[in-house]
């Protein structure tokens, strides 16, 4: 169970810019930061690298796990948000568009298009 007043930590962020300090770093990894910034707020710890080695693959959504998606030969990552039908990201508005810029910390649903057909599995830390 999140707290109250990590819950309000987290939708704070959300639908908000999110990244806006990384002038000249990579943003390439940009969701996996953020993921891993929820993981602190949670008290928990994510690996630096961006790589399922280090976690271990689920069955099924619990709260918190990692949610990856496999969009070709571009990952995703998100944190299943507690009421196991949504997940938090950091995210460009158009996630179609490589060369957007912009990210902003959004919530969307596991089972909403296009997440569900990305969905490479769940994993824990």
């Amino acid at each position: 169970m999140i707290s109250d007043k990590i819950n309000e930590a987290i939708q704070s962020m959300l639908n908000k810019p999110y990244g806006v300090g990384l002038q000249g770093q990579s943003k390439k990894f940009i969701c996996w930061k953020f993921c891993r910034e929820i993981y602190s707020l949670l008290g928990l710890q994510l690996p630096h690298g961006h790589s399922q080695k280090e976690l271990v693959r689920i069955s099924k959504p619990v709260v918190p796990c990692i949610v990856l998606f496999c969009m070709g030969n571009r990952w995703h990552s998100g944190v299943v948000w507690p009421d196991g039908l949504h997940f938090i990201h950091a995210s460009t508005k158009n996630i179609f568009d490589p060369n957007e810029i912009d990210y902003i910390a959004r919530k969307d649903r596991l089972t909403g298009w296009p997440n569900r057909l990305f969905i490479e599995g769940y994993y824990a830390a």
